[in-house]
């Protein structure tokens, strides 16, 4: 018995409109300043479907018209791109020492960096960082008059936290225990009402190296934000990996030995005691105040309280027996865990970030070491390991991204992912 197929619902003429529209801004969003014609061949659409969706971009102030292409002879093709004047979206991350914003145009270009207040100094973190965004607001940087509350689109929040991303409530914060249950979101987007996004400040860091970072031409990606805090933000096949409740890549509780499964998680997990930048300050002081002979204190003039991790390091590259000791264990204690990411992910590239950027020689004591102990340990070929390309400034790119991915999604839902080859 033959049957026939019968489809009860087809794509309407309307909604096929709105999926090219969306389709063929997100392309020129990733691939601009770009040609009609290259965007016909690109995404093959006919050219005249791509121009009376172009027109439509244009009519709305999404995309404008920039300088012709030069070519050999015959019509010069006008390229498109997107209109950065068409507002801002604020990006703020309070993953670091201080909060750190960027105000970013329609073409994901930073415009702006602002340096705000030290986070551990803040007892009201919701007044602070509302006051420190309304500074923001009535600033007039370089040539840009205040900022007016229509310019400013959406911003999104990077924080050192578990966060149910669809209510934006905090769920942990280990690092700082009275965030925890706290909106930013809701009392954020109550006083200046516009929308505002939280997110994970490694997780963002991690899609702003994949994005514009060492991780452009990779699709599986490990990010390691080694600062006071540890974590990773994990992208695999290009899409991030949050786990069952938003927790995946907290690597800062890893366990190192089974001696050590009885360690008790106050704010910080034993990786985070043990191998974190600030904790290469207090072994320091601990050793010199139990009487251990170092260079170190002769750098700081015998004022421990000016110790720093920068200054550990440099003794270390004088040969200082200590400053190498603290450092060497630093750098077993990251090695172990970065194995157990590659032995489980099999990520193509491994990028370190965070503070850990900014110390002396970085890449001699930490990623040079942290490399031979991976070769040794893994059987298959090891990933590329590299130092963040983007620095402390992956938080606010991240964020940034984020905030404008998060604004144009409602708009522009449809895209296609173009491959990565590595």
């Amino acid at each position: 018995m033959k049957r026939s197929l019968k489809f009860s619902r087809t794509v309407s003429s309307e909604l096929q409109y709105k999926i090219n529209v969306s389709i063929i801004f997100n392309y020129l969003r990733e691939n601009g300043p770009i040609s009609r014609a290259k965007i016909s061949r690109g995404l093959g659409i006919s050219a005249p479907a791509v121009s009376r969706v172009v027109d439509k971009l244009i009519k709305d102030g999404y995309v404008i018209e920039t300088e012709k292409l030069k070519t050999a002879g015959g019509k010069r093709p006008t390229l498109l791109e997107i209109n950065s004047g068409r507002g801002y979206v604020l990006g703020i991350d309070l993953g670091r020492e201080r909060m750190r914003a960027a105000l970013a145009n329609f073409n994901g270009k930073i415009v702006e960096k602002h340096l705000g207040f030290k986070i551990l100094d803040s007892k009201d973190m919701e007044s602070t960082l509302i006051n420190e965004i309304g500074k923001i607001f009535s600033s007039n940087k370089g040539n840009r008059q205040k900022l007016k509350a229509s310019e400013l689109k959406v911003m999104c929040i990077a924080i050192p936290a578990d966060v149910d991303t669809s209510s934006g409530k905090i769920i942990s914060a280990p690092l700082y225990g009275n965030w925890r249950d706290l909106n930013l979101r809701d009392s954020i987007t109550g006083k200046f009402d516009i929308p505002v996004f939280i997110d994970n400040n490694v997780n963002l860091a991690a899609l702003a190296e994949k994005n514009y970072g060492e991780g452009k031409s990779f699709t599986d990606v490990v990010f390691v934000e080694i600062s006071n805090g540890i974590g990773a933000g994990i992208i695999i096949d290009s899409h991030l990996l949050r786990g069952s409740c938003g927790s995946a890549g907290e690597i800062g509780f890893t366990i190192i030995n089974s001696e050590n499964l009885g360690f008790k998680v106050k704010n910080k997990g034993f990786l985070e005691k043990f191998a974190s930048v600030r904790s290469i300050k207090k072994k320091a002081v601990e050793a010199i105040s139990s009487g251990r002979k170092t260079s170190i204190v002769d750098i700081v003039k015998n004022d421990i309280s000016k110790i720093e991790p920068s200054v550990v390091c440099r003794a270390a590259i004088a040969g200082d027996m200590l400053a190498n000791e603290i450092i060497e264990e630093m750098v077993k204690f990251l090695s172990i865990a970065i194995i157990n990411l590659i032995l489980i992910l099999n990520p193509q590239i491994i990028i370190l970030g965070g503070d850990i950027c900014n110390l002396p020689e970085v890449n001699k004591l930490f990623v040079k070491p942290i490399t031979n102990l991976v070769e040794e340990a893994v059987p298959f070929k090891i990933p590329y390991i590299r130092l963040s390309l983007l620095g402390e400034d992956a938080g606010i790119i991240g964020a940034s991204m984020m905030a404008m991915e998060a604004f144009l999604l409602g708009e522009f839902p449809y895209k296609i992912e173009q491959e990565v080859l590595s």
